[in-house]
């Protein structure tokens, strides 16, 4: 197996994974395809979806074909000729509790029927309610099925192994498995049985299992999630460094009569138009689709929701190309408040979002910040303060604040520049005072950092400065004030300042014992003036 990486937004990546049958671009999704009872033609996988990929199910396969798919080949059954995954079984473990399938058996039928990825047949990790010995039983008996799988030789051959980490919600018995399986060197790793946290709109949870899996499989290794089908909560997974996913949600919903949108599953029977333009609501109505057989309409509805799942892909897979990876995430997570619960989880996991983020590219596209949790969320915030802490050096013994304002850069505000102009030819000032701007997103912006990436490339909404936020710029003026020799701090324009905070960093100014000087003048003469005469105080003083 090849696995290519080629960009990164936050810990999503754009990659290429190289099998027999063909590349498979990054982040992926593979529909579920049951050749037994399809709702459409298996042909129109390739044809009119394109897919890169697709799963079937090698236990069921084996049940109702046998032989005859080993003559034929996968791809051949399923009219597919690009690469094509085979799941193992464990998905009927999960809902019956048995198949009647040799685990042995079951990776060597993969093999013989020319699979390109193949799964290990593991033992599930039922759900919450499932007993600690339960699930210590299924993560053990996964472990053993792994090793087996691993001596049958297959693992450099020309199907690529897949290894499920098993143990759930229980993070410890989850790290026990990943570690394990890691250490047995599989070429692809996967999440298994996320199903009933998902039913359950449980994310906030599937964050932790699913950061906790990332953090442990090496970045060299694919990482699947298994049953992750709904648009609203992709972007989520990607971001966190998923890069293949399968899903029978297309047909499922269809079954039920459900219509999927990328922020929402509607009940079909309510809808009174179709809210959508994929080729299917394209050619057809409301009515008419009401008024054809259950059949028929299974199949369409059906299609039109592969078309918005594989159009969902195809969304993040540029977004992270363009580097608006979190933006597509936000708006996704905050199109239902259990995945908005799931978005601020992110927050203990900010390490692992911002690892393989990117610091720029070629075309930089705008930071949007929509309040607080947009900024204690986003990892290029959190990556700026830090370099800004411990990289920006300076000798100068006094620093010289002004309030953000509303234009970027903040230079190009007429009357922060002409203020600037006059103290700039003020003798000895470029010598004396460090410039920078208090910012509600970056907490200091200095001068001659402005017009770099994102200082002036963002888009910021109702940002109000208190409880985190504002504990956090706190603490990074402590430490940023530490690690500088200033003997002063000047702000101009305090008014300007929402008060809790200015109050705040007043207290934290003089703990540290420095002299905070507030010029209230709000004219630019009376600022240029009352700075000129603190100049010559400042030189009598250090004379």
């Amino acid at each position: 197996m090849s696995f290519e990486v080629y960009d990164h937004d936050l810990h999503g990546r754009l990659g290429r994974i190289k099998t027999k049958h063909g590349i498979i671009k990054t982040p992926a999704i593979a529909p579920v395809v049951n050749p037994l009872k399809n709702p459409f033609p298996l042909k129109y996988f390739s044809e009119r979806f394109n897919c890169d990929l697709v799963i079937t199910n090698a236990y069921l396969i084996s049940k109702y074909y046998g032989k005859k798919a080993i003559e034929k080949g996968i791809h051949k059954l399923l009219k597919f000729n690009k690469p094509i995954m085979t799941d193992s079984g464990a998905y009927q473990i999960l809902m019956y509790g048995y198949v009647d399938v040799d685990p042995d058996f079951i990776v060597k039928y993969q093999h013989a029927i020319r699979s390109d990825i193949g799964v290990i047949l593991d033992v599930p990790t039922a759900g919450a309610t499932e007993s600690q010995y339960s699930v210590e039983w299924s993560v053990k008996e996964t472990l053993r099925r792994a090793l087996r799988a691993k001596l049958l030789g297959f693992m450099d051959d020309d199907m690529i192994l897949v290894a499920p980490i098993q143990g759930g919600s229980n993070l410890e018995l989850l790290k026990l498995c990943a570690n394990k399986l890691v250490k047995l060197d599989f070429e692809m790793y996967a999440v298994g049985s996320p199903t009933e946290l998902m039913k359950n709109y449980r994310f906030d949870v599937l964050v932790d299992i699913m950061a906790i899996a990332r953090i442990i499989v090496p970045p060299s290794k694919p990482l699947h999630l298994f049953g992750a089908g709904h648009p609203i909560m992709l972007s989520l997974a990607v971001a966190l460094g998923y890069d293949t996913f399968d899903s029978a949600s297309y047909v499922l919903y269809a079954r039920d009569e459900r219509y999927i949108t990328p922020y929402a599953t509607m009940r079909f029977s309510n809808l009174r138009e179709l809210p959508c333009s994929c080729p299917v609501c394209s050619s057809t109505s409301i009515d008419e689709l009401k008024e054809l057989s259950k059949k028929e309409r299974v199949s369409l509805l059906a299609q039109h929701n592969l078309y918005v799942i594989l159009q969902e892909i195809r969304s993040i897979r540029e977004a992270i190309y363009e580097g608006t990876l979190m933006r597509l995430l936000e708006n996704r997570c905050r199109s239902h408040p259990m995945m908005y619960k799931a978005f601020l989880k992110l927050r203990k996991y900010l390490k692992l979002l911002e690892k393989h983020d990117y610091f720029t590219k070629p075309e930089i596209h705008g930071l949007f910040f929509f309040d607080e949790h947009s900024i204690l969320i986003n990892p290029k915030v959190r990556r700026y303060r830090r370099y800004l802490m411990n990289r920006y050096k300076t000798r100068r013994p006094y620093l010289l604040l002004i309030p953000e304002p509303e234009e970027k850069p903040y230079y190009e505000n007429s009357e922060i520049k002409s203020i600037l102009k006059e103290l700039v030819n003020l003798k000895g000032f470029l010598k004396l005072f460090d410039v920078g701007f208090l910012s509600r997103i970056f907490a200091l912006v200095p001068l001659e950092l402005c017009e770099t990436f994102p200082l002036s490339q963002y888009e910021q909404g109702a940002i109000f400065l208190k409880g985190k936020i504002l504990k956090e710029h706190m603490l990074f003026w402590e430490k940023f004030l530490d690690s500088h020799n200033y003997s002063m701090v000047l702000v101009i324009f305090p008014e300007r300042i929402d008060k809790r905070y200015m109050r705040k960093f007043r207290e934290l100014v003089r703990k540290k014992r420095l002299r905070v000087i507030e010029v209230r003048d709000k004219t630019e003469e009376g600022i240029v003036k009352t700075i000129k005469k603190l100049m010559r105080s400042l030189d009598i003083e250090r004379s």
